[in-house]
């Protein structure tokens, strides 16, 4: 049953609403739920809340917006609250930081070898994921989380299994914590920067210049590092 939301972060209630509805099961992976009109009268609070909640619940992959149609769960909807569930067993800030900071640690030289091992074939696959990718956001259905298949295609680039074992795993609890934060922490503003970050690095694997791809993979990791920093400080 849906309680009026009284927070002073409203849509952060509303979203924690909405999940827990679709954990326990009352919307499920597929439905179209209420439209703003009729959720804002349930909640007591104007459609701009809703709509903020609805636009942070698309971006962690929870529910999809179609054109025309509606709003509605999304098929993983449930993988993606279980991540973020996953999320709040992560025993401290300083575990969730030394996370990114193993990845500024490894990802950049992995740019470096997937920069001297790039195919015309791996060329082509990553122009692919960013046109993907630049076409969301254009249509507003970009989920934060899609930005780690770009770099999940420079670990298989890079040849080396124990690295890209490695930064996987880190990766699933990477994309669970920030699942989390970019509930309390939306700017899609951020989505856009990093994604021009990603161009930026293609176009030096293109070039072969190995050294300009490692340097610049090391600024990306640290800006968002630092965005990671931005949002726990806000969520004290």
């Amino acid at each position: 049953m849906i309680k009026p939301a009284k927070k002073r972060n409203l849509y952060e209630e509303i979203s924690s609403q909405i999940i827990k509805m679709i954990y326990e099961g009352n919307w499920k992976p597929g439905d179209k739920i209420p439209g703003e009109v009729e959720l804002s009268k349930s909640f007591e609070v104007s459609r701009n809340s809703i709509r903020e909640s609805i636009k942070a619940l698309e971006l962690v992959g929870i529910l999809e917006s179609k054109t025309g149609i509606g709003t509605f769960v999304s098929e993983q909807a449930m993988i993606n609250i279980n991540n973020m569930h996953l999320a709040s067993l992560i025993e401290s800030k300083s575990s969730i930081l030394e996370l990114m900071e193993a990845r500024l640690i490894i990802e950049p030289g992995l740019a470096y070898l997937a920069t001297k091992h790039a195919t015309e074939e791996d060329i082509k696959a990553l122009e692919e994921i960013i046109i993907k990718h630049d076409n969301a956001l254009k249509n507003k259905n970009y989920t934060f989380d899609m930005g780690f298949e770009f770099h999940r295609y420079l670990f298989k680039m890079a040849n080396n299994k124990i690295l890209n074992n490695l930064l996987d795993s880190i990766t699933e609890n990477l994309i669970a914590t920030r699942g989390e934060l970019y509930l309390k922490h939306l700017n899609e503003h951020i989505l856009e920067y990093e994604l021009s970050e990603h161009k930026e690095i293609l176009a030096y694997i293109k070039n072969k210049d190995a050294i300009s791809a490692q340097n610049t993979m090391w600024e990306h990791i640290e800006s968002s590092l630092c965005v990671l920093e931005e949002s726990m400080k806000e969520v004290e």
